[in-house]
């Protein structure tokens, strides 16, 4: 995986304990966790500058759904491409169903404060860390070889119900686990239109054999 130079202190960011937190509870090795830590700091940070844009654009009553959207997009591009050497081409469809439903819960919640909040901004990275990472890992899984893929859910409490019932199954890598009556390819993927009860905040991963 490439790393980058990136635009903030990595080293002083205030959310860097949060997402080490976040990503410790995972079965992942380290090198996997700070992937993960790195890619939510850039996110949190370009989620920030969005926000920060679509207030000026409702303090002076100009239109910014469109333009939010775009942004949003742009984001998870970068990352995707930055930190996973992916194409644009292989990711733009992911990105554009994000950018989509987080531009349109922000706009149909004009007013809420959290809806552009730093702690929004905290959560929003943290999931799609997680999920580009796991995009990722699925690619070069394919690449070298592997044949099969078992799902992982952290056992805590905070579970979703169902995705306690798909922790430790195992497929064939090109077949999709079958989640709370949704098919994903590996956690937080929205390919076959997995909605917001099976992604938002979800910390499971995936491991290749």
């Amino acid at each position: 995986m490439r790393r980058v130079n990136l635009s903030f202190d990595e080293v002083n960011s205030l959310s860097r304990s949060e997402y080490e937190e976040y990503f410790d509870e995972m079965g992942i090795d380290e090198d996997a966790k700070e992937d993960r830590v790195l890619m939510a700091m850039f996110l949190e940070d370009r989620f920030l500058e969005i926000f920060s844009k679509i207030e000026m654009s409702i303090l002076n009553g100009v239109p910014y759904f469109m333009d939010s959207f775009s942004l949003f997009e742009e984001a998870y591009v970068i990352a995707s491409c930055l930190y996973q050497g992916v194409t644009e081409d292989m990711v733009r469809q992911r990105a554009s169903d994000f950018a989509l439903a987080v531009a349109t819960s922000t706009y149909d919640n004009e007013g809420t404060p959290y809806y552009l909040s730093a702690d929004r901004a905290v959560n929003m990275a943290a999931t799609e860390s997680n999920g580009i990472n796991i995009f990722g890992e699925n690619n070069d899984a394919k690449l070298f070889g592997k044949t099969k893929k078992t799902w992982h859910t952290i056992i805590d409490g905070h579970e979703r119900e169902w995705h306690e019932e798909v922790n430790g199954v195992t497929v064939p890598i090109d077949e999709p686990f079958e989640v709370g009556g949704d098919l994903m390819n590996y956690p937080l993927d929205t390919s076959f239109g997995a909605g917001a009860d099976n992604i938002a905040n979800c910390r499971c991963w995936v491991t290749y054999s």
